[in-house]
């Protein structure tokens, strides 16, 4: 799926990012006493700071207490050593909101100054340089266990025993083993009353050889054999996951969710989005949803509020099961390559799990495959060349 991101903060007057690199020599302490030395550098130089100056933190980070103390202690230090009073709010000519946070790929520190009726922010990021090599080694791998392509356009498809279906924007392609061979048997058509949207989504789904089609406004269903289709308008949720878990109404005339859930979830909203990973780990029901103006957001258990939210990843994810790790790792677009990678929720945090797989262009599709617990998705090259996969998650060891 094509990325369309609005970056969080582009509304504001003014967003500062520094990126801050560290060196695998320095210790934990020593690189997050230089980031908040750099990071209150920046803000100084940048802002003009008053003479008195009322600062709050929050921290949303996995940064452990006595981190959290360290780089406070840094900050406030070298606030007070570049000559600033640091004086309760109705004392205070400007306002600083110094917030801790991260991302799966590192620490992302925000700072909001509030002065003279505005409001301008500094962002840093900063490497985890805290992690040990242990939790840098790749614990799964990525393995892609079946690959087809071809020039037009596919949407969506399902490998069922001797049966490959290939849904594409006007037909689902049956095709049928022939000794080692795929042959194409049938092309059945689909009607639809409007036009499609530009960068068209669609679901394929065949359960017990009955097929299902879903298209923005329209919904198809037919079966392998004697092979029929019948289409007809419809605004019917799309199912997300392999299971019963959740299901969510897509747009009729663009690319994305709307947001509003249905099924088990019935009469939920949350921001429209381009994709969603959701599962069950033991007690805790998760969903992950790629929202479509640039943020991951995790909820645990509740609807009513994220439990963590992420940014710089892909616009596709989806759910794998297997037997490493806790049992799910998430299949995750990277937002910058032609990658998928494999992450782990680790209470409300994104891990890591896989090294990078690269792919042969933008990822246009990914979906959970059935009750296997694998994950499959569409390519588009840059030469106009698609090519649908299927990836199972295999334990290292």
């Amino acid at each position: 799926m094509l990325m369309r991101i609005i970056r969080p903060f582009s509304c504001l007057p003014l967003v500062l990012l520094v990126l801050a690199g560290t060196h695998a020599q320095e210790s934990p302490q020593s690189a997050l006493v230089d980031a908040g030395n750099d990071f209150i550098q920046e803000i100084i130089s940048h802002n003009g700071l008053p003479g008195t100056l009322a600062v709050s933190f929050d921290n949303l980070s996995s940064l452990s207490t006595t981190d959290q103390q360290l780089v406070k202690s840094v900050i406030l230090g070298r606030l007070r050593g570049s000559g600033m009073h640091v004086v309760k709010a109705e004392s205070a000519a400007a306002e600083v909101l110094i917030t801790l946070s991260e991302d799966w790929q590192g620490y992302v520190w925000v700072a909001n100054v509030k002065q003279n009726g505005g409001s301008r922010l500094v962002i840093k990021r900063i490497a985890r340089v805290q992690k040990t090599a242990a939790l840098r080694t790749p614990t799964v791998t990525l393995q892609k266990l079946f690959s087809w392509n071809q020039d037009s356009p596919m949407l969506d498809f399902v490998l069922d025993g001797q049966t490959f279906l290939v849904l594409e924007p006007e037909q689902v392609v049956v095709y049928v083993n022939n000794s080692g061979h795929w042959k194409a048997t049938e092309m059945l058509g689909i009607s639809h009353e409007l036009a499609w949207p530009r960068d068209l989504q669609g679901r394929l789904q065949v359960r017990s050889r009955q097929i299902t089609v879903f298209l923005p406004g329209t919904q198809c269903t037919g079966a392998v054999s004697p092979a029929q289709l019948q289409c007809r308008a419809s605004d019917d949720p799309w199912q997300l996951d392999a299971g019963p878990l959740a299901s969510a109404f897509f747009s009729p005339a663009r690319n994305f969710f709307t947001g509003v859930l249905a099924g088990q979830n019935a009469g939920i909203s949350v921001p429209s989005f381009f994709s969603a990973a959701v599962w069950q780990s033991g007690d805790t029901k998760q969903w992950l949803f790629a929202g479509n103006d640039g943020r991951m957001r995790l909820y645990q258990n509740s609807l009513s509020s994220p439990a963590a939210t992420f940014n710089d990843w892909g616009s596709d994810v989806a759910a794998a099961h297997s037997s490493c790790g806790s049992g799910w790792q998430v299949i995750a677009s990277s937002g910058t390559t032609n990658s998928l990678q494999a992450i782990e929720i680790v209470n409300r945090d994104a891990v890591p799990v896989s090294s990078a797989l690269e792919l042969s262009g933008t990822v246009r599709a990914l979906w959970p495959s059935g009750s296997n617990g694998q994950v499959h998705g569409i390519t588009e090259s840059a030469t106009g060349k698609y090519e649908a996969f299927a990836l199972s998650v295999s334990c290292n060891q």
